[in-house]
């Protein structure tokens, strides 16, 4: 389920938004104007930008989204139309290469001593 942008593992929360759960029209969508709006019906593919929303409908979305980041964890972004993905595992393996590094380092000292 997304909240503002950002695509949050409910699989914990599968009653919820499982098959046949209230929720379940938010499953594999971005659900923050149904959130926004109090309205569970199943919401578009589409992107949605949400500029639309009144200030204080924003203030829900970004309730939830807080509510959503304490219970669930954070598994991606909403791109927007045009916008190019991004891959992070290249930087996961830089830092866990500098790890290595590090790790290794102690052990070749000591080998050497």
């Amino acid at each position: 389920v997304a909240v503002n942008g950002k695509i949050f593992d409910v699989t914990k929360g599968k009653r919820f938004y499982g098959p046949g759960g209230p929720y379940s029209g938010f499953a594999g969508r971005d659900a923050s104007r149904g959130l926004a709006t109090f309205s569970v019906e199943p919401v578009s593919d589409e992107y949605d930008d949400l500029s639309d929303l009144k200030p204080n409908e924003m203030e829900q979305v970004q309730e939830w989204e807080l509510q959503f980041s304490e219970k669930y964890e954070l598994v991606g972004k909403l791109l927007k139309p045009g916008e190019e993905s991004r891959s992070y595992s290249d930087e996961s393996s830089d830092e866990s290469d500098g790890s290595a590094e590090l790790l290794e380092k102690p052990t070749d000292d000591k080998k050497d001593d």
